[in-house]
């Protein structure tokens, strides 16, 4: 999938119900990708090996200080150069800096974005429009809380 694709919402907007009201594949199917990580820019982005940026969809880590330190290595941990990775999309693919925006999985099926949360590197970020994992996020974020993990332990 190419950048003017997605920021066009050609695929989504016009392919994607095609196929869908022939029901050849489902919708999440329709808006996953896979990426080859090349690095870890901080706790919540990073960059594919084909130049593609990645926002994880309704988290926000600390970018400063020891938490982000600490949010930024956890993720280089979970995601280390190399690592193949599939991305879930959302209604809206892309924010105003034109990242791309997506649930992270690694290939046993764990979402990155969900351990973040639960292990205290990240908030939960909510969103009117991309909402698909919204309360799974939001309880991870209360373990974190009760059990006063990373940022939480202030």
């Amino acid at each position: 999938m190419t950048r003017s694709v997605l920021r066009h919402g050609f695929l989504f907007g016009l392919i994607v119900p095609l196929v869908l009201l022939g029901g050849w594949i489902d919708p999440v199917q329709a808006q996953s990708a896979t990426c080859t990580v090349a690095f870890v820019l901080d706790g919540d982005t990073l960059n594919c090996r084909n130049g593609e940026r990645i926002r994880l969809l309704l988290v926000d880590s600390p970018e400063r200080g020891p938490f982000g330190r600490l949010a930024r290595n956890a993720l280089a941990a979970l995601l280390p150069s190399g690592s193949e990775i599939r991305l879930e999309l959302d209604e809206q693919p892309r924010d105003r800096r034109e990242r791309l925006l997506a649930y992270v999985f690694l290939a046993d099926g764990r979402m990155v974005n969900e351990m973040l949360v639960r292990q205290g590197y990240a908030f939960l970020k909510p969103s009117v429009v991309n909402r698909r994992y919204g309360a799974r996020l939001r309880a991870a974020e209360s373990i974190a809380r009760e059990q006063r993990l990373g940022v939480w332990t202030r």
